[in-house]
């Protein structure tokens, strides 16, 4: 098959939906299908790195979010043309932006069906991005804004049960099917020797770290992403474990914030921010870390939290939205609720036993088998497949219309010529 995967961030924008599309894309290529991807032009981007696969047109900065960028309007013509060239099967659009807005046209005009993934619950991110503005009326035009656009699709889907049961929230009665993001298991299985000479460089560049147990998080640092709950729930940790420090793998405009929490609380030599890793890095980074700390509460699945348990790392994070699907209970870890001493004493616990945290440790690995790559493309496999028969029977019933419109053209002419003899 051929599948256009279409999307208002791709690398270098570092997110879940980026990294949800590339794993499905690569899968999708190893099992033999065309996949093309079509997505923003960064000014940032290197350029010398080649891009398989990957169409990218011209874009603007957006006033909301400076990691994220906007599709020109003048560039629509090239993203149809684009589509045009490629002809694909399906259509998978995981973005509500401006392309998004292209893609939709363009499915339209061709007759396809609107196939898109409801990544963002964007009731909770609205507020973060536009915090001047009353939060009462942005969460009511988020909604409405959800219905709309999700409301309308062809073929709705969703990472998480939780998020879908948003969407129902919404009065959106289209069937929503559920197709968690997938991982590749085999990015993080990491060597011991690689892993410790990383550490041993990441060490020289902050030295506060040496001889220190991590509590790690790797995400966007963001207000959604609660990343300052962690510098107190730290400072409990401490009280137990002198030697335990965060580790934040990322980078965002919270990150001055939680900067200056952890200095003010003195915990600045216990805290470091690496900025974003390459991705094939990130596997050292889970490697060296002893517990995987996430409090987020706006998480639509949340796939840090699975890379953390493929890569056998226990996890303490706050059991709201995606986290509650992912873990469902304490699997590979502790769920707890956002409550710093019921967090920190989870924390303890992990550093603390070590024949707990090596139970917890196999038990994360064998249950995050459930959301391997594999495993969720054969589901979204099926659902390209349904795409394309929808659009070949109304191609089917569009020929059978012309065939009887032409015989009743036909036989009208002959009436009508029979008439003037």
């Amino acid at each position: 098959m051929r599948i256009a995967f279409v999307t208002d961030c791709f690398w270098p924008r570092v997110n879940g939906v980026t990294v949800s599309i590339q794993s499905f894309k690569d899968e999708l290529e190893r099992r033999g299908h065309e996949v093309v991807v079509l997505c923003p032009e960064y000014p940032k981007r290197d350029r010398s790195i080649p891009e398989p696969g990957v169409l990218r047109f011209d874009s603007m900065g957006n006033s909301f979010s400076v990691e994220d960028r906007l599709v020109h309007l003048h560039a629509f013509p090239r993203v149809f043309m684009a589509l045009d060239r490629f002809r694909p099967d399906a259509v998978h659009i995981n973005t509500e932006f401006a392309l998004q807005i292209a893609a939709r046209l363009w499915c339209k005009a061709r007759g396809y069906p609107f196939l898109i993934t409801a990544h963002t619950n964007w009731e909770h991110y609205v507020g973060n991005y536009l915090s001047r503005l009353p939060k009462r009326p942005l969460k009511t035009f988020a909604r409405t804004v959800m219905r709309l656009l999700y409301g309308t699709a062809d073929i709705l889907v969703t990472p998480t049960a939780e998020m879908a049961s948003v969407l129902r929230g919404y009065h959106i009665r289209r069937k929503i099917r559920i197709i968690p993001s997938g991982i590749d298991p085999n990015l993080f299985v990491a060597d011991r020797t690689e892993a410790a000479a990383w550490r041993a460089r990441l060490e020289e560049r902050h030295p506060v770290l040496a001889g220190k147990r991590w509590l790690l998080f790797v995400g966007r640092v963001t207000e959604e992403k609660n990343v300052a709950f962690l510098v107190p729930a730290l400072a409990r940790v401490a009280r137990e474990a002198p030697d335990a420090a965060l580790v934040l793998v990322g980078d965002g405009p919270g990150r001055g914030h939680v900067e200056r929490l952890a200095a003010r609380a003195g915990l600045s030599d216990r805290v470091v921010v690496t900025g974003y890793l390459p991705r094939n890095e990130l596997r050292h980074a889970y490697a060296n870390a002893e517990v995987f700390a996430f409090a987020s509460k706006t998480e639509t699945l949340g796939l840090a939290t699975i890379e953390a348990m493929t890569a056998g790392v226990p996890v303490v994070a706050v059991g709201i939205m995606g986290t509650r699907t992912v873990m469902r209970g304490d699997n590979g870890g502790f769920m707890v609720r956002e409550d710093l001493a019921e967090f920190s004493a989870a924390c303890v616990r992990l550093l603390t036993d070590p024949a707990l945290r090596a139970a917890k440790s196999a038990e994360a690995r064998e249950w995050s088998k459930q959301f391997s790559i594999a495993a969720q493309t054969d589901r979204m496999e099926r659902i390209y497949e349904f795409s394309a028969s929808i659009r070949r029977s109304a191609m089917s019933a569009r020929r059978r219309i012309k065939v009887k419109l032409k015989w009743v053209y036909r036989a009208v002419e002959g009436y009508i010529r029979r008439l003037a003899e």
